[in-house]
Parts: C-alpha cells; sequence; structure tokens
C-alpha cells in the first residue's frame, strides 16, 4: 500500500515538474503576484520619474486592488525610514491635465484608495500621502516637486520542461 503513494507522488511531483513555470524579476526587482516593482532611491519630478519607469521597461505603479495597494505601501514602508518621507510621498501613476479631465492610469484600473477630501480639484497628480498609512492624495506635478518612485512591470515566466530522465531540458535563458 504504501509503494502505491510513492508511485503517486513520485507521478504529482512529475507532473508539476513539468508543467511548471518560473516567474522571474530582474535583481533589485521585488516579485509580487504578477509584477516585479523597484523603488528609485532618489526622489524625482513626475516626468523624470515617468522617463526613469519607462528607460527600465516599466512605468510608475499604478495599484488595482487593495492588496497591491497594501503592498506597494510595505515597500515603500521597508526602503524608506518613515520619518524620511516627504508629505508628498511617493508617486502613482495616474494624472490629469487639467483640473476639468479625469485622471489618466499608466494602466487601467478601477481601484481608487483617497484619503479624506482628495482629489483636490486644482491638482493634478497622485501620490501615496505621509500619515496615509498606503492612501493617496492629489499633488501637484511641477516641477520642482520631488516625490519617490515605485515602477512596475510584468514579471517574465519562463516554461520549464522535463526530459525522459525528469530533468529540465529547457530552462532560463
Amino acid at each position: 500500500m504504501i509503494s502505491r503513494y510513492n508511485h503517486l507522488t513520485v507521478l504529482l511531483l512529475i507532473f508539476d515538474a513539468v508543467f511548471s513555470s518560473a516567474a522571474v524579476c530582474s535583481p533589485g526587482w521585488t516579485n509580487w503576484k504578477q509584477s516585479c516593482y523597484a523603488m528609485h532611491s532618489k526622489r524625482l519630478n513626475w516626468m523624470d520619474a515617468t522617463k526613469f519607469c519607462e528607460n527600465t521597461g516599466s512605468h510608475i505603479v499604478v495599484p488595482n486592488s487593495q492588496a497591491e495597494n497594501d503592498f506597494i505601501w510595505g515597500l515603500v514602508m521597508d526602503r524608506l525610514e518613515y520619518a524620511s518621507l516627504p508629505m508628498g510621498g511617493v508617486w502613482i501613476g495616474c494624472k490629469r491635465e487639467t483640473a476639468d479631465s479625469s485622471f489618466v492610469c499608466a494602466e487601467k484600473t478601477d481601484f481608487t484608495n483617497w484619503t479624506p477630501g482628495h482629489p483636490s480639484a486644482k491638482v493634478l497628480c497622485i501620490v501615496y500621502g505621509k500619515g496615509g498609512n498606503g492612501t493617496w492624495r492629489s499633488n501637484r506635478c511641477t516641477n520642482d516637486s520631488r516625490r519617490y518612485v515605485v515602477c512596475e512591470m510584468p514579471n517574465t515566466a519562463y516554461c520549464l520542461t522535463a526530459g525522459k530522465n525528469g530533468r529540465f531540458v529547457s530552462g532560463l535563458p
């Protein structure tokens, strides 16, 4: 009877190995769900933050759920001492061109997490605000408004195939 269970376990392990994929982020990036995240160590204005992320093949982070929002806020708090976080906090990848227009985000989302009283009708960008425990505030996008930035990109999945001997025949490039 034990022998049958051992064979079943081996078959399940082989099945898992044959149909596995590995999600990978570059060094310095943190994997969560299907994305990779990296926080830049210097404060940048909106335009420079956008360019910085684009140059790494990513975009300024846009939370799509409370769970992702909490993860990103935790990442920020892990990287910074709370006292060093500016009042304007960390850029979120949504902006509007005029006070009368809607926010346009780097990726589609219906999720919001506004601090009470926000967004301000006059302000064009969104940030994680200090003291908001992961809530959002509207903020100026001017060149002198410098904030930290977290970049986001899809993680890369590689399919791993097992050969007849049970060893992987293809792997990471």
